[in-house]
């Protein structure tokens, strides 16, 4: 902190906090309690467009997620509780006030222009975020990723709005549009030093290094030890494509909040409320507001995204060197058809709902 007075009055002052940008809230989880969050704040206060996502988003997906919900002998607790009853109804409203004041900032900040926050709300309308499942509006959040590609040149809209294009998912289906708009937000990526292609490049020869050794192996022969090879084969594959991906400062934040690198003694909330996980992207941060809320991976359903976009993106960095129907093409395991554990994905569960064959 500055210790001249003036200096420090200055700063803090409404006219330097409205133009706090991303470099001034790359914030740890940490220190969101110990004076980030009145910072940011006091930022959103002074009319920062930045700050209000940023906050929007805390409040949306940190803040708004710290219930841990009841087992089923403490709902039957409950019911001959009613002080017990009554203050988690009182937390409830705490947790909904907080998600909507999230959901208002982060609207904010999408008029005032941060090209983000379009993509954030678009991914809370296609999955009914703070809501039931029956809230889901995929019109609203693909005329969202429309208005941040049209207006404000935003990669991150124009990627989700080219695979709403090419699955129909919100819009008119149109595949040649939608491949035209993922072309241009690669090309954009590259040209901003975040290449997705380098990326997908280094974990590829990560993998397959780790495949050359898992392969000279002689104990892979359970369908256990296959997964777990695999998911080593995975690990390798996403170590090495981070360092060629740079998260926003509001991502970072989310996966320090609910990741392993913060300590849990100074962290609020260290683990996510009960039946609820977060989007299997290597930098996405986005959590479950409610169970089953983002849809899971059609081949082996043991990977879940918040949007198509993060979906395609692992899948190239790093699920496809894990998914379970692919563990045939090492040798490692039996496919379903010959081990009799087929299962008709019509037979999901309504509750889980699936994503199209993920492909390159």
């Amino acid at each position: 902190m500055l210790t001249c007075s003036r200096f420090r009055s200055a700063g803090e002052s409404k006219r330097a906090l409205a133009l706090a940008d991303e470099s001034l809230l790359d914030i740890k989880a940490t220190q969101w309690f110990k004076g980030a969050k009145a910072f940011a704040e006091k930022a959103v206060a002074a009319g920062s467009a930045r700050a209000s996502f940023f906050v929007g988003s805390v409040a949306f997906y940190c803040e708004g997620s710290d219930a841990v919900e009841t087992s089923h002998e403490d709902t039957h607790k409950d019911d001959k509780d009613p002080l017990r009853c009554s203050s988690e109804r009182e937390e409830e409203r705490r947790r909904d006030a907080r998600r909507a004041r999230g959901a208002s900032l982060l609207a904010r900040a999408a008029t005032a222009g941060v090209k983000e926050a379009h993509h954030t709300l678009a991914v809370m309308h296609f999955n009914g975020s703070g809501g039931r499942r029956r809230d889901k509006d995929p019109e609203a959040g693909a005329a969202l990723c429309a208005r941040g590609n049209i207006l404000f040149d935003c990669v991150s809209a124009k990627r989700e709005l080219g695979h709403c294009l090419q699955d129909g998912f919100g819009v008119e289906q149109d595949s040649v549009l939608g491949a035209k708009l993922l072309k241009e937000a690669a090309d954009m990526d590259a040209r901003a030093g975040n290449g997705l292609d380098a990326a997908v490049v280094a974990a590829s020869r990560a993998a397959a290094v780790v495949e050359e050794r898992l392969r000279k192996r002689n104990d892979i022969n359970t369908l256990n030890a296959a997964v777990a090879a695999a998911a080593e084969v995975a690990e390798a594959a996403k170590t090495a494509a981070q360092a060629h991906l740079t998260a926003t400062c509001e991502n970072r934040f989310l996966l320090d909040w609910y990741g392993d690198g913060v300590d849990d003694a100074s962290r609020p909330f260290a683990t996510l409320p009960l039946g609820t996980t977060s989007c299997s992207h290597p930098l996405c941060g986005r959590v479950e507001t409610r169970r089953h809320e983002f849809r899971r991976c059609s081949c082996c359903g043991r990977v879940r995204y918040c949007s198509r976009s993060c979906q395609g993106a692992d899948w190239r960095l790093q699920h496809k060197f894990a998914c379970l129907p692919l563990l045939e093409l090492y040798g490692w395991a039996e496919s379903d058809a010959e081990s009799g554990d087929s299962e008709d994905a019509e037979t999901t569960p309504e509750s889980a709902l699936v994503f199209a064959q993920p492909c390159e």
